[in-house]
């Protein structure tokens, strides 16, 4: 969860810097605009100057917490008590750190044009709007995570990762946890509808058998002396990688035709996935391609079965 959390507090580091630069970008059309029509520093162009902080200030909130809210609903990862004091208290420091920059680019502005007082009623407003709307988005956050996270019955993840022996960082780094989510769906409404259940069952055992032909080529480490060896075993190892999601994405895309009735599935679809699947094995030793590719041949005989 620690590793969730820290990708999350990444993206919402960039985003806050995307809004920051949004708001520089308004600024600086403002003081045009302002300066060309020859108000510069008047209260109208001080008074847009404030509002468009004011954006930024009502924008930060939506915005972090709507990245928590994709993330952790992608990873089904709820959100726990301790995650939820850490992001309302970022926020609301990053909150205090602008209005003490309104304060310290506007205040004295204002002074000289005897509105110091209206200036700061405004602030003190909203400072409160600002305090209201981070509660209210953290109240919505957190209300429609423990919904749809109920209401999910994707896998997780971890759940992912247990099932498959894929780590997590692999998962997300080939961008195979939707697609097995969806997979594991998929196949069960199948089972529900009658398919075979020892064909599907035998699917994910290949999947599971040729994440072991990964992990065995991982071990072949050549000695750290022998540069050319080890760098021709990490391209081994980086294409092996490639050819599990390709061969993942492969068995998806027929799982989309086995939704099919057979009278109106594709069978040039079916029959070019199974083709790529084949070639996934171009470089794995015939013995260890045999073990996988037995699991999965009747899954593409039940597929093709109607067009025989």
């Amino acid at each position: 969860m620690e590793n969730l959390d820290a990708k999350i507090d990444v993206l919402g580091r960039e985003k806050l810097f995307s809004l920051i630069q949004e708001n520089s970008v308004r600024f600086k059309k403002i003081n045009i605009r302002q300066t060309k029509n020859n108000n510069k520093n008047s209260i109208e162009h001080l008074d847009e100057l404030v509002t468009s902080y004011e954006r930024l200030l009502r924008s930060m909130p939506l915005e972090l917490m709507n990245i928590e809210h994709i993330i952790r609903l992608k990873f089904l990862a709820p959100l726990e008590e301790e995650r939820k004091i850490r992001i309302l208290t970022s926020i609301n420091q990053e909150m205090e750190l602008i209005l003490e920059q309104m304060v310290t680019k506007f205040q004295n502005l204002y002074k000289v044009k005897r509105c110091e007082e209206d200036f700061n009623v405004r602030m003190e407003k909203t400072r409160l709007r600002c305090k209201e709307n981070i509660d209210k988005q953290m109240g919505k956050l957190v209300q429609k995570l423990q919904t749809q996270l109920a209401a999910s019955k994707s896998i997780s993840p971890a759940q992912l990762e247990e099932k498959y022996g894929i780590d997590q960082e692999a998962l997300n780094q080939l961008h195979l946890v939707k697609v097995l989510q969806d997979l594991n769906s998929i196949f069960d409404a199948l089972k529900n509808k009658g398919t075979d259940e020892v064909i599907l069952n035998t699917v994910h055992e290949a999947i599971i058998e040729r994440v072991k032909i990964g992990k065995m080529l991982e071990k072949m480490l050549p000695p750290a002396h022998k540069v050319a060896a080890r760098k021709e075993w990490r391209m081994r190892v980086a294409k092996e990688s490639v050819r599990l999601k390709e061969m993942i994405l492969s068995i998806y895309t027929l799982a989309g035709q086995i939704q099919n009735p057979k009278e109106q599935r594709n069978y040039d679809v079916i029959n070019k996935n199974w083709d790529r699947i084949e070639e996934t094995f171009g470089d794995v030793p015939e013995d260890q391609a045999e073990i996988v590719m037995s699991k999965i041949k009747p899954y593409y005989h039940l597929l093709i079965s109607q067009n025989q």
